[in-house]
């Protein structure tokens, strides 16, 4: 599959996803507890794939793990060992349309970031809603979150802002987006490049340029970018 044949693919599928400007979630109405589940999706996603990540916070959440009440009235070590043996479980997860039990990736380092972030947005006499609410743009936003939340660089803190309908214009540069961009721009940075901040966004600039040519949202681009690229490296077309 050539370059031609992937940016028609992407311009079909932006063409059928259209804006996502418009999110399902609205940040403002959400609670705490549903902040949290979204910020533990993003969070388990950068060590997992995305349907297991769910998956896994789904079981948090269901255990009562993500409640702003029973977390302000909890002790935190007694938390994090709540966690672990709530991943420590086998998932009943999706993948590529097959049924498979999965056990989380990395589920002691998950458990204590989780727990570490709870602890110390919860210390500081902060919430996610605070932040959110508290800053004065989408960059800052990301900033601020990559630094109260744990596990978080700039790409899981622009998902969490694109997942709760925060903005649609920060880009979500994952390894789909970034195999497209090897292909088409040459760019091929060092993973650990993408945790700095000033790194991430030099990048995101060069995916602006992207999706200005395709004549779409950055949004729209980016999620026709990843299914486009995932499912042409699943079939081994690349």
């Amino acid at each position: 599959m050539n370059l031609v044949a992937i940016n028609q693919t992407i311009r079909a599928m932006c063409s059928e996803i259209g804006s996502l400007g418009c999110s399902k979630l609205d940040w403002r109405l959400l609670t705490e507890e549903e902040l949290l589940y979204e910020a533990t999706s993003c969070m388990f996603s950068s060590q997992m794939v995305f349907e297991v990540a769910v998956a896994a916070a789904d079981r948090v959440r269901a255990a009562g793990l993500l409640s702003w009440r029973e977390i302000t009235t909890r002790q935190f070590p007694d938390y994090e060992a709540r966690l672990l043996a709530m991943l420590d479980e086998p998932l009943s997860v999706e993948v590529n349309g097959r049924h498979r039990q999965m056990r989380p990736r990395f589920r002691n380092r998950l458990s204590s970031l989780l727990a570490k972030t709870i602890e110390t947005i919860h210390k500081g006499g902060s919430s996610l809603g605070k932040i959110l609410f508290s800053a004065r743009s989408a960059r800052h936003a990301r900033k601020r979150l990559a630094e109260a939340v744990s596990g978080f660089g700039p790409k899981q803190a622009s998902l969490f802002l694109r997942r709760v309908g925060f903005c649609s214009e920060l880009a979500i540069l994952d390894t789909h987006i970034l195999d497209y961009l090897k292909i088409a721009r040459g760019i091929d940075p060092k993973p650990s490049a993408l945790s700095k901040l000033s790194s991430y966004e030099k990048i995101e600039i060069e995916f602006q340029r992207v999706a200005t040519e395709f004549g779409y949202a950055i949004g729209c681009v980016d999620l026709a970018m990843w299914i486009t690229m995932r499912i042409a490296k699943r079939e081994g077309l690349l």
